[in-house]
């Protein structure tokens, strides 16, 4: 890419045009500081390690090395997972084109899926799959520290992937540890046993000075170098050090509001459950709701009803239609209420009952917060236990006049300090 191309800033090289299958520019990448740890430490128990096969007649690979293939898997992790560290709806055939399209150059099909299954086997990932819906988590992120490293797009460039793997591992090395310090000078000093030597495998510093020298001679941009000063040097006490300053130029500064991520659209496998919903959200006209959240909103939808009957997913739909017109932003998760509603089975009969003989707008209340959305099981665990069902519907039917009547000192459906399961209570259950 040329200077020519890039626009002027404090920040210019923030935002790269590569040879890669991205539509526009490519952005910084942000990765969770924790799994960066988790990964590189891995390294650690490099020497007890043995070559393994993770799939069958797959690529062989050591359990307990960092590989140029763990760093892309990486990438693609933080770039494609959403902020709680999940990725529902994707399969890993697409998460690997996912990864080439980051890429300026592909990389082997089987060596991603093996590193795939060695990054679940270390605990790094983890995926499950819970009827029609497959799920990623990045177990880091239970740690919750919340600290990510920024790195600029040039890690997706072919000259940076094209550097010997321990170059391109020294460099992420650096950039998490200076962080985002402008003109900082990195020192760590080399020793018998000493972490870098550790982490890129090298044992003399005449190894780590060339690993420097083939990062500062990298250009990504023409006459700007990856690293503005390396150098490995012996100090007056006899001690080896490396010591670098990363040019300015490429280091990514967070901005607040800015999104690092680009998280797949969810891909909805058909069943007769995700047919029948698609159907009723159109008919309850909510058809838009199948695309919230890029689709994972659906895909959990249709994980809590699956293999539910047609009466279910009527009600459900139905319910969301209600929450949609009290909160068209859904600022409560609606799934969650849903599961709260349908954990008990007679609760659909008792609302279905309650719209029927004409009460349910009695039930409800103006309020637009998780408070208004909840008045339903509300209603129902203080009716249950003084009503059967049978009973509910010939009380619907009795007290129906009686609300209606009373709408004007009730303040009207819903009407502030009224509740109904209090007027039924009081009114039918001695009676």
């Amino acid at each position: 890419m040329s200077k020519k191309q890039q626009p002027k800033g404090t920040q210019t090289y923030n935002y790269m045009i590569l040879n890669n299958k991205n539509e526009g520019a490519t952005y910084p990448v942000a990765v969770d500081y924790s799994f960066l740890q988790a990964l590189f430490q891995i390294e650690r128990s490099y020497h007890e390690d043995e070559v393994v096969l993770f799939r069958r007649n797959s690529h062989p690979v050591r359990k307990f090395h960092v590989t140029e293939m763990s760093l892309r898997l990486m990438m693609t992790i933080f770039r494609r997972f959403n902020t709680e560290g999940s990725l529902i709806g994707v399969s890993i055939h697409r998460l690997y084109r996912l990864m080439n399209e980051e890429y300026e150059d592909a990389g082997s099909k089987e060596q991603f899926y093996a590193e795939v299954r060695k990054f679940i086997e270390l605990k790094l990932i983890s995926t499950n799959r819970s009827g029609i819906i497959s799920q990623w988590r990045v177990e880091s992120f239970k740690k919750g520290t919340g600290r990510f490293v920024l790195f600029n797009p040039v890690v997706f460039t072919k000259a940076f992937t094209d550097l010997p793997l321990a170059a391109q591992k020294l460099y992420l090395y650096v950039m998490s540890r200076n962080g985002q310090k402008i003109n900082t000078e990195f020192k760590e000093f080399l020793g018998e046993d000493c972490w870098l030597y550790t982490l890129t495998h090298k044992s003399r510093p005449a190894q780590v000075r060339e690993l420097l020298r083939s990062l500062a001679a990298l250009e990504p941009i023409a006459g700007e170098t990856l690293l503005s000063e390396a150098s490995v040097d012996k100090d007056a006490l006899g001690r080896w050090s490396l010591r670098c300053v990363p040019n300015p130029v490429y280091l990514a500064r967070h901005e607040a509001g800015r999104h690092y991520r680009s998280i797949p659209k969810a891909k909805v496998p058909y069943s007769r459950t995700v047919g029948r919903l698609r159907m009723l959200l159109h008919s309850f006209n909510i058809g838009d709701f199948e695309f919230m959240e890029h689709g994972q909103t659906f895909l959990r939808l249709a994980q809590l009803l699956h293999n539910s009957g047609l009466k279910k997913l009527r009600f459900a739909a139905r319910r969301l239609q209600e929450m949609m017109r009290r909160d068209p932003l859904l600022t409560a998760d609606p799934i969650l209420v849903l599961q709260s509603e349908l954990a008990d089975r007679e609760f659909v009969q008792f609302m279905e009952l309650a719209k029927s003989t004409g009460i349910y707008p009695f039930i409800v209340c103006d309020e637009t917060d998780e408070f208004g959305l909840a008045r339903p099981v509300q209603f129902y665990r203080a009716v249950r236990t003084y009503f059967s069902l049978k009973r509910f519907a010939a009380i619907c039917r009795r007290a129906l006049p009686m609300l209606h009547g009373q709408a004007p000192t009730l303040g009207g459906a819903g009407g502030e300090g009224f509740y109904l399961e209090d007027f039924l209570i009081e009114n039918f259950a001695t009676t």
